[in-house]
C-alpha cells in the first residue's frame, strides 16, 4: 500500500472552514454575490458566466444577477 501524499478530505474541509469564516454574518443575498464573484475570478467561473449569457440571450430571458 502507498502512503497518501495528498488529502482530499482535509483540503476540502479546510476550504470549506475558510469560506465559513469569509462569508459569517453576511445575509443569504450578500453570499450569492460572495460566491458569483468568486467564482468569476477563475477560468471556469468566466466560463460559466459566458455560457449562462449566450443561453439567456438566446433565449430571451435573463441571467439573475445578484
Amino acid at each position: 500500500m502507498t502512503a497518501k501524499t495528498f488529502d482530499a478530505v482535509k483540503m476540502m474541509r479546510q476550504l470549506r472552514d475558510e469560506l465559513s469564516r469569509e462569508m459569517e454574518g453576511m445575509t443569504p443575498q450578500e453570499r450569492v454575490r460572495f460566491i458569483r464573484d468568486k467564482a468569476a475570478s477563475t477560468a471556469l467561473g468566466r466560463t460559466i458566466a459566458q455560457q449562462e449569457s449566450k443561453v439567456a440571450h438566446q433565449t430571451g430571458t435573463s441571467v439573475v444577477k445578484q
